[in-house]
């Protein structure tokens, strides 16, 4: 991990945590705040030394980049590097700052909560709010004294008032688009939810004029998929308009995003998460006024996962927990075989030249490609996309 890219990727999303307080949405400040801080975090342990922010429990990406090896090999690409969570990135940062760190570990999990839970959930404690993005900036300005970043550089515009919330509120509109984004996303997920309501209420009755549960199921997942997708769509088509999609294409994917290319991706995951998160929310609070709804909806809801073929890719790797409404979503992709590149070659030697774990040295690895929610029809598509989903682009499954 680079510390400047780092630390421009931070200073440009604290810009928009600003300019969405600004404009009054507060969604949006709050979830660009929890980012900027990680990404303010990140550079200051990778300014350090940047093995500081890589997570070794998991892989060695960043370990052998940082000594210099990251050209030898059996070393993994970079993008394959996984790093440290922003809770550990803060605990570590607030060591090393001795003293220096503004915000108590209790402020600074208001801020994690709300921006882990726009990231997983689409939703976040409003009621803290105000001090969730109180306490990015503080992060975020320490992170820049520390590293000797120009405020002007930082904070662009707002270098004079970053620290004061009332003053931004204040000032007139921004010319950037993105505040013009984030209000066309909000109506777009009242317009969704209300569409979900009106479906939920058709398949009601259907439901009523049928004479057998299993019918009733079918009406609700039929409903349900039928609206979850129209708004997936109607959310690219927004994304699209303004800019956001399509993302850049990699030449291949040993090529981290750029930085541009990766705020964008996290941008695209708010706005598809709050319109799947808004119909899934709606549906199910209108299913509970119908009783053969309200009998059907376990089942659909069920959280042992379901897998259903897609037009993209046929093979389901694996299930995560869905950001969007919390079931669970499939990972789709294909799985090769590779060298284990275990390190003990002198075991190797003693036992016939294999890897004493792997049977004949190999390991699978999944490749992921897609993410899907069969449920609210959240997806991913994008190499950029999943990777700031948290998915790994490359999975060893036998580790």
């Amino acid at each position: 991990m680079d510390a400047q890219t780092s630390a421009d990727m931070a200073g440009e999303l604290m810009r928009s945590t600003l300019d969405s307080w600004r404009t009054g949405n507060r969604r949006f400040a709050v979830f660009h705040a929890g980012l900027g801080c990680e990404h303010a975090l990140k550079a200051y342990l990778s300014h350090l030394d940047p093995v500081l922010v890589a997570d070794t429990h998991t892989d060695q990406a960043l370990r052998y980049r940082a000594l210099g090896l990251d050209d030898k090999d059996g070393v993994k690409p970079l993008t394959e590097a996984r790093t440290i969570s922003m809770e550990r990135a803060f605990k570590d940062a607030e060591k090393f700052m001795r003293g220096r760190m503004p915000v108590t570990k209790q402020q600074f999990d208001a801020l994690a909560q709300s921006r882990n839970g726009l990231t997983h959930l689409a939703w976040y404690n409003t009621t803290l709010t105000k001090q969730a993005v109180a306490t990015g900036i503080q992060i975020a300005e320490a992170v820049r004294a520390e590293l000797g970043i120009r405020a002007a550089t930082f904070w662009g515009d707002y270098e004079t008032v970053f620290n004061d919330l009332a003053k931004i509120k204040a000032m007139p509109a921004p010319a950037s688009a993105l505040p013009k984004l984030q209000a066309a996303a909000e109506t777009l997920a009242k317009q969704e939810a209300e569409q979900a309501r009106r479906a939920a209420h058709t398949a009601a009755i259907v439901a009523h004029h049928t004479a057998t549960k299993e019918a009733a199921r079918a009406a609700l997942w039929t409903a349900l998929q039928v609206t979850g997708l129209r708004a997936r769509d109607n959310a690219i088509i927004l994304l699209e308009t303004h800019g956001i999609l399509p993302l850049d294409p990699r030449p291949d994917r040993s090529h981290a995003p750029s930085p541009a290319s990766a705020l964008r991706a996290h941008d695209a995951i708010a706005i598809k998460a709050l319109v799947a998160s808004s119909i899934h929310t709606t549906f199910t609070a209108a299913c509970e006024g119908h009783e053969p709804l309200r009998e059907a909806l376990p089942d659909i809801l069920s959280r042992k996962g379901r897998t259903i073929p897609h037009r993209q890719c046929e093979d389901s790797l694996y299930l995560v927990e869905c950001h969007a409404c919390g079931m669970l979503a499939n990972i789709y992709g294909h799985t090769t075989q590779e060298f284990c590149d275990c390190d003990d070659p002198d075991v190797w030697e003693y036992i016939g030249g294999e890897c004493p774990n792997h049977p004949h040295s190999t390991i699978n690895v999944d490749h992921a490609e897609l993410y899907h929610c069969p449920t609210c029809s959240f997806t991913l598509s994008h190499d950029d996309e999943l990777e700031a989903a948290g998915i790994p682009l490359s999975l060893d499954r036998d580790r």
